[in-house]
């Protein structure tokens, strides 16, 4: 077994982080067992210096890897950014595997359209950093531009699926990437008022996951959560 290569894997997480709800959800569908560390923003511990020497940039989430005694990989290693977590799981745990295999071309190549469309196009221009600025510097409203980011975003992700054929998900009859990068986003969509019911093809993928126990664990807790 890949697991039996790693002695420990410790997740430093976050209540509400969406990014931190990825690898969450992600490792209750493949049953990885992670020790987790919770870090308060609320409190600054992620501006820590024990936590900064492991994550420089202060973010959420960090999975640190300590390997096993017969392992090829003899020291402890971090990474620290949600996609490439999700790669070293998808590639050291592969079941379920949440990415289509190379051979299925067009279902793959959607999975990471909506997976990045989520990671480079929602979560960043809305996240909590961005919002303060908006509102520190220039005398904005955050909730009101992170609405507009979510509503534009979620319009496009329809989109998407209405071109693509059919499934219980995002992409297909099981849950992929797209879905677990999904989520976590409409949570945090729910939390500044949007309306999920526009985005009738988007809302049938999400009420799916959440019929998951993978999805209703991991994610961002009660608040703003879907009924299924």
């Amino acid at each position: 077994m890949a697991s039996q290569a790693f002695k420990a894997l410790h997740l430093y997480t976050t209540p509400l982080s969406g990014c931190s709800a990825r690898i969450r959800i992600a490792s209750h569908l493949k049953c990885i067992p992670l020790i987790y560390h919770s870090i308060s923003i609320a409190d600054s511990q992620n501006h820590t210096k024990d936590y900064l020497s492991i994550n420089p940039n202060g973010s959420l989430p960090s999975l640190v890897i300590e390997p096993s005694d017969n392992s090829s990989m003899k020291e402890t290693f971090t990474i620290t950014q949600s996609p490439a977590i999700l790669d070293f799981l998808e590639t050291h745990f592969p079941n379920p595997p949440l990415l289509p295999s190379p051979s299925r071309v067009a279902e793959r190549a959607r999975v990471l359209e909506l997976t990045s469309l989520v990671a480079c196009d929602i979560q960043p221009p809305q996240n909590s950093r961005i919002r303060r600025k908006i509102v520190d510097d220039f005398g904005g409203d955050g909730e009101k531009w992170a609405k507009y980011v979510y509503e534009r975003g979620f319009k496009v992700y329809e989109e998407f699926l209405e071109k693509s054929e059919r499934g219980k998900f995002s992409v297909g009859n099981e849950p992929t990437l797209a879905d677990i990068f999904l989520v976590p986003a409409v949570q945090g969509g729910l939390r500044v008022g949007i309306e999920l019911e526009q985005w009738p093809l988007m809302k049938s993928a999400v009420d799916a996951c959440w019929e998951l126990e993978a999805f209703r664990k991991g994610g961002l807790g009660e608040h703003g959560r879907l009924t299924p």
